[in-house]
């Protein structure tokens, strides 16, 4: 047990109900535990109308739905708690089928993130072949804004800067953290309808798994997030190996309250609890 975990929530992971994880989900929850987390939530995938492999990430909902909720029941105590959670892909012509299945499931926790922009996941070289970064990223930025703006029925935003981890790779002379000298316009506006609509941002610390040597989205944008009025901020990991759950979560802390945080949340029920940040 890592007695500086204690009191940090890992609410971002993934098990054998995503289509990119094989982990059963009581050994993402058990990690957790021995880990010495306060809690847990489980975020697997739903990206509908995923173009790259047609199916990969859908949800068996009732299957999901009984699961989790029979493990949040049997593993959840008062010193730990295990909540029911979905990443959802934001796609702006599927606005109305997540706003029904929202209203349907009994959702802790939902995570609204872009990994489809115009058809195309960044996570795929041919995202980025035959344009400039500038237009790579900017294109991915301007589809985040749409989307917060067209549809924001979820509690926060997941790893922002997404574009970030795979543009680095594919483009070996830029920056593997978004320069806001050029997309700051676009950040701000993106952090600005976060808070118009009161969604979280999320702190994701595959970041550094990914080489990038800060989370996702980076310090800067957290701490710029700060000084536009940002409140709420969640933390996950991202795990889809159960050695990746709470992973680079020591100091985080720390290293939040230097941007200007004392908080964070973890949601019950679709509502903010909030928790110090103590470092």
């Amino acid at each position: 047990m890592r007695e500086d975990l204690h009191n940090l929530f890992d609410c971002h992971m993934h098990t054998s109900f995503s289509g990119d994880c094989q982990v059963d989900p009581i050994l993402q929850i058990r990690r957790g535990k021995e880990l010495g987390l306060g809690g847990v939530t489980i975020t697997d995938h739903l990206d509908m109308d995923y173009k790259e492999e047609p199916g990969l990430f859908d949800l068996d909902f009732p299957s999901y739905i009984e699961e989790i909720s029979t493990l949040q029941k049997e593993e959840s105590d008062e010193s730990f708690q295990v909540g029911l959670g979905l990443e959802l892909g934001l796609q702006e012509h599927l606005k109305e089928e997540h706003h029904n299945l929202l209203k349907k499931y009994p959702f802790d926790y939902v995570i609204g993130s872009i990994h489809v922009v115009n058809g195309v996941d960044p996570y795929y070289a041919p995202y980025f072949q035959d344009r400039s970064p500038v237009e790579a990223y900017t294109e991915y930025l301007e589809a985040c804004l749409r989307n917060v703006n067209q549809f924001h029925e979820f509690d926060s935003f997941g790893h922002l800067d997404y574009i970030a981890r795979y543009g680095s790779h594919f483009y070996k002379d830029v920056p593997k953290k978004l320069d806001l000298k050029t997309y700051g316009g676009l950040v701000d506006a993106i952090l600005e309808a976060l808070i118009r609509y009161d969604i979280a941002l999320e702190v994701n610390t595959a970041g550094f798994r990914h080489g990038l040597g800060n989370p996702n989205p980076s310090f800067e944008i957290i701490t710029r997030y700060k000084e536009l009025g940002g409140q709420l901020l969640t933390l996950g990991a991202d795990a889809h190996r159960t050695e990746e759950v709470g992973l680079h979560f020591e100091n985080m802390a720390a290293l939040l309250r230097e941007c200007g945080f004392d908080s964070y949340a973890v949601f019950r029920n679709r509502k903010p609890e909030i928790h110090p940040l103590v470092s």
